[in-house]
């Protein structure tokens, strides 16, 4: 009973009058919506301005360039999703997804496929061994929008997108 009452009220709330500081951009098209199966945990994402990161995401592994979203799932745990490849993402591309490049060099070439990890929390990152990544618009470094179905080598994850960056993120 008292957990329904929390939930009316967070409901309740968010029915309210929003102020005019939240970020609006591309007219409230931009987010990221994703659920499945990672690690064998149950993820659902939706989240309306996700962190792009379109340098390198992965710091400790070398210098390259990546395209990075970071959100949180409903459980409020870090969730990133690197696309480790940004030179395969091109507008109006249908790529299959997985690889067996070792290296952040190695991947940063693959042209032929879509190199797809996923980091939730701190437990180690998990590579998309296949599936499908569909891109219908790529302006590089401002926006991405597409949706991809992947498995894991313990899950699966499926996700509509519609990324750009924050306004805070502009330079």
């Amino acid at each position: 009973m008292l957990s329904l009452l929390v939930l009316l009220a967070v409901l309740g709330a968010a029915c309210g009058d929003s102020p005019d500081v939240l970020p609006d951009p591309r007219d409230g098209r931009s987010g990221l919506q994703m659920s499945g199966l990672l690690r064998d945990r149950q993820i659902a994402v939706s989240v309306g301005l996700p962190v792009l990161n379109t340098t390198d995401c992965d710091v400790n592994d070398g210098p390259d360039r990546d395209v990075c979203v970071i959100a949180e799932d409903i459980n409020g745990e870090l969730l990133r999703v690197i696309f480790e490849n940004p030179i395969a993402l091109q507008e109006g591309a249908v790529l299959p997804v997985g690889s067996d490049c070792r290296t952040d060099a190695e991947c940063d070439e693959v042209l032929d496929a879509a190199v797809i990890e996923f980091e939730l929390g701190d437990r180690p990152r998990v590579r998309a061994e296949s599936g499908t990544l569909r891109l219908e618009v790529v302006e590089p470094g401002q926006r991405y929008r597409g949706d991809f179905d992947v498995r894991l080598p313990d899950g699966s994850l499926s996700a509509t997108f519609d990324l750009v960056p924050r306004p805070d993120e502009l330079s």
